[in-house]
């Protein structure tokens, strides 16, 4: 068992993968040493709050919903459930009924789209993705949060869906996991979203420590 802490967090780079409608991210040198008398390198950065490993807030589906910045940090850190998925299409309720899911856990789920490095591919169209049926049993059980290993908890079929059940609960969304690294078990979790005033969403640093196997 690997006590160390496992960084399952995607490098925020120029150009890296992202949701197809969103921009692209552009990273420069704003100032650069030597370069018109600059003292100092300052790298600014466009992009969205979905960039990479993120979290959704309720407000990325619910005009009333809250932000980024006052979602509870209780639902990000602490003992989280890493589950693998074998199947290559889709999480489904067949799929995780029987897991062992309880009311308050934290869920990760890791699946063929951590068997390689997305990051900088072309967008994936038939990524591993969370259907309606299983983003309802999660929304029932109550729990924490659910994560995922592609830029999207819903394919581009039931993503607003999904994303209202999951979210219309106040559970957080982790979307952009690297969890080729990660076996089935149970982890110490944190999870710390850039505290974003008025935003659905924030770039995110995951890291996990194993616990037990499951």
């Amino acid at each position: 068992m690997n006590e160390h802490w496992i960084d399952v967090s995607a490098t925020i780079s120029d150009g890296m993968t992202r949701w197809p409608t969103d921009p692209a991210v552009h990273i420069y040198k704003a100032e650069q040493i030597g370069v018109n008398g600059a003292v100092a390198n300052v790298t600014a950065i466009s992009t969205t709050a979905h960039v990479g490993t993120h979290i959704d807030a309720p407000l990325h589906f619910f005009k009333e919903g809250i932000d980024v910045a006052s979602v509870s940090l209780d639902k990000l850190v602490g003992k989280a459930k890493v589950f693998r998925i074998s199947n290559d299409k889709e999480i489904n309720l067949a799929g995780i009924k029987d897991l062992g899911i309880e009311d308050g856990d934290r869920v990760l789920f890791r699946t063929r789209n951590s068997d390689v490095e997305w990051e900088h591919a072309p967008f994936i169209e038939d990524f591993v993705y969370l259907a309606t049926d299983a983003a309802q049993y999660l929304a029932d059980k109550n729990i924490k949060c659910v994560g995922v290993d592609y830029v999207s908890l819903g394919s581009k079929e039931n993503d607003p869906e999904v994303h209202r059940l999951i979210l219309g609960k106040e559970i957080v969304i982790i979307e952009g996991l690297k969890l080729g690294a990660v076996e089935s078990g149970e982890y110490d979790m944190i999870c710390l979203p850039l505290k974003i005033k008025d935003s659905d969403g924030g770039p995110s640093r995951v890291i996990l420590k194993a616990i037990a196997t499951i």
